[in-house]
């Protein structure tokens, strides 16, 4: 053994043992009776919405209602996608669709994380992003969110939660800034 694993081991064992660590469980987490209405609510206040899929409508429809005049749209979710070979070629994109797995109504909050997710960089490039959830996939909290998700494709997943906005010292609020300007939710 090296001296350098001698002190290590010496280290290691006269270590002194930390704190207990809290019992989360002995908390009460909010739950809402109605889930998809409080993401709602604070996705609005974020400046962006959340809507449910009506029967007879498609995502198309309700992008088609609420931006009738726009650019280039890449969606992720058609059955034939749009395929890319560099994170530059969606540098025109008006409106990204793209699939989101879970909707959390605390934080109005959509992780992203699914097979197929090579260009990752759609969802920060373009104007108008589209997240695309199954209904029954809404949760109360951040905690009962990370309970779900998997970090399935290439190690990568996020959170990402309203439009893109930020505001400086003289409060000059900036739409997009780091992202896309406008965001919409669907729930199908």
């Amino acid at each position: 053994m090296s001296s350098r694993e001698t002190i290590l081991a010496r280290l290691r064992q006269n270590r002194p043992q930390g704190p207990a660590l809290p019992d989360i469980d002995a908390v009460p987490f909010i739950t809402f009776a109605d889930k998809f209405d409080a993401f709602r609510t604070l996705v609005r206040n974020l400046g962006g919405d959340a809507v449910q899929l009506q029967p007879g409508e498609t995502v198309q429809d309700i992008v088609a209602q609420r931006w009738p005049q726009h650019g280039r749209v890449a969606d992720v979710t058609a059955a034939n996608p749009e395929r890319v070979t560099a994170p530059h070629d969606w540098h025109d994109v008006d409106i990204a669709i793209v699939p989101g797995e879970l909707a959390v109504a605390e934080s109005a909050a959509v992780w992203v994380s699914h097979a197929g997710n090579s260009q990752r960089a759609l969802y920060f490039l373009t104007q108008k992003l589209v997240l695309v959830v199954p209904k029954d996939a809404i949760v109360d909290t951040m905690r009962d969110a990370y309970a779900r998700v998997s970090i399935r494709e290439h190690g990568f997943g996020g959170f990402i939660s309203g439009s893109s906005r930020t505001a400086d010292i003289e409060q000059s609020l900036v739409m997009g800034a780091h992202g896309a300007m406008a965001a919409l939710v669907i729930f199908v």
